[in-house]
């Protein structure tokens, strides 16, 4: 008789999840362009930081945009960097429990038989 006023929290997951992963790749990228600028400016350069770096970041973005589509690979790619920003201390751990919260509900609804 009358609609919900309150979103659904598995497409709520899913949008703030895929959010999450996006923020993650634009600081991957900024990360690359200040170690760039760091390692011009006189430092030591590394091509695996670099590399590393990027890397996370293209991974990132490309889980976010399965995340959006409801990509099955998605869904464990996000569960597996969600644990593994766990290790990022202070900050990551933040991130990482924020991911797997997201992605639990959005798993949680979805696997849930419909009424």
């Amino acid at each position: 008789m009358f609609e919900s006023v309150t979103p659904d929290p598995g497409a709520d997951g899913l949008t703030r999840a895929a959010r999450i992963f996006y923020v993650i790749a634009a600081l991957s990228g900024i990360a690359v362009v200040l170690y760039l600028v760091a390692a011009v400016a006189g430092g030591v350069f590394q091509p695996f930081r670099l590399i590393v770096y990027g890397g996370l970041g293209a991974l990132a973005y490309v889980t976010g945009k399965g995340i959006e589509n409801q990509r099955r690979w998605a869904k464990w790619m996000g569960i597996t960097l969600g644990i593994l920003e766990l290790f990022n201390l202070p900050i990551g751990t933040v991130i990482g429990i924020a991911i797997l919260i997201y992605l639990r509900r959005a798993i949680k609804v979805s696997s849930s038989p419909a009424a």
